[in-house]
């Protein structure tokens, strides 16, 4: 009740605020398209306003519940805020109960997914069966996919490598195999497993608007004789990575569901970025720690596809976590053979 009177007796408290939100973010949206996020200064300025955003929103909310408390006291306010937490608790469940998730919404924090995901996108997902390429395979054959052993077969020989073709060569760009494979991606074919992976030259615009060439990239992965390209009508999923994975302590991911594998009656998926050069299974932390990897991801980790986004909305979320600053992904965007 008192928040009607708050509003009656200073009816532009509220919109002011918003306003101000707002605009501090246009002005931030409006300097990133311009400007070289990449740049140092730029970058600097950007992350100054960030932080700018994330403090006028605590300081909003702190505003609101000190004044708040000096007119009706701190019991009524405590009162108050517990009840607008309790209601957007029952909006979380509620909107949990309706789109089958208990992920119903959140926030998109990279640039892998671009052109299609944008980084600061606020994404609406639903729980509902996933659509990708769907194959089966053994235990062991879905095991070897991140155990190897990793073939990288040429034309001068097979060579048994460590990790996966494209983290090795940019951690050993100056041999022999890494050479060759720069400057001529389709030579080089590499075996995981059950799997042929075939790389090409790509393009990608960059944030200056030219095309320019991008060294390498997945051109489509050979499974059982049949060429599989990246396909934009497969879903975008929102998934948990397990406690041992190289994306662990980066939060969920929300990346395209490649392949859908069913192994004995049970479902996993392998999941790539729109803009990453391969699969997320390829991918290292180190080259010191080859090991550290990703793993196939179970049907339990899946909190759902996504169904929906909201451009920019999303930024409110990454800054007040103090995700502040762009990785350098989001200075280019691939382009490479797709199916529709």
């Amino acid at each position: 009740m008192h928040m009607e009177k708050d509003i009656k007796e200073n009816p532009k408290m509220l919109p002011t605020e918003i306003i101000i939100i707002l605009g501090t973010l246009s002005v931030y949206i409006i300097l990133r398209g311009v400007l070289n996020p990449q740049n140092e200064i730029t970058g600097t300025i950007l992350i100054i306003m960030s932080a700018l955003i994330a403090f006028e929103l605590i300081y909003f909310v702190w505003k609101e519940i000190k004044e708040g408390v000096k007119k009706h006291g701190w019991k009524h306010e405590a009162i108050d805020t517990l009840i607008a937490v309790i209601v957007a608790i029952l909006m979380w469940v509620g909107a949990s109960v309706v789109l089958n998730t208990s992920t119903p919404i959140s926030a998109v924090v990279s640039c892998s997914m671009l052109p299609n995901l944008e980084r600061g996108d606020f994404i609406v997902v639903q729980g509902a069966d996933v659509k990708a390429y769907e194959i089966n395979m053994s235990a062991s054959e879905i095991e070897s996919l991140v155990s190897g052993p990793i073939i990288a077969i040429t034309n001068e020989g097979n060579y048994t490598l460590p990790m996966p073709l494209y983290p090795y060569c940019n951690c050993y760009k100056t041999e022999p195999l890494c050479m060759q494979f720069k400057n001529d991606p389709r030579s080089v074919i590499e075996r995981t497993g059950p799997f042929m992976y075939h790389y090409t030259v790509c393009e990608a615009k960059f944030h200056d608007r030219e095309i320019r060439e991008y060294p390498i990239c997945l051109e489509y992965v050979e499974y059982n004789g049949v060429r599989y390209y990246q396909n934009i009508s497969n879903d975008v999923i929102v998934y948990t990575p397990q406690k041992s994975d190289l994306f662990a302590n980066v939060g969920d991911i929300v990346h395209r569901a490649f392949f859908k594998i069913n192994v004995n009656g049970k479902e996993y998926y392998l999941t790539k970025g729109d803009n990453n050069p391969m699969f997320d299974i390829q991918q290292i932390g180190y080259c010191n720690m080859p090991e550290l990897r990703n793993h196939p991801v179970p049907q339990e980790n899946v909190k759902g596809r996504v169904i929906g986004r909201v451009p920019y909305l999303g930024y409110l979320k990454l800054f007040i976590a103090g995700q502040w600053k762009e990785d350098s992904q989001c200075n280019w965007q691939l382009f490479y053979t797709i199916v529709q």
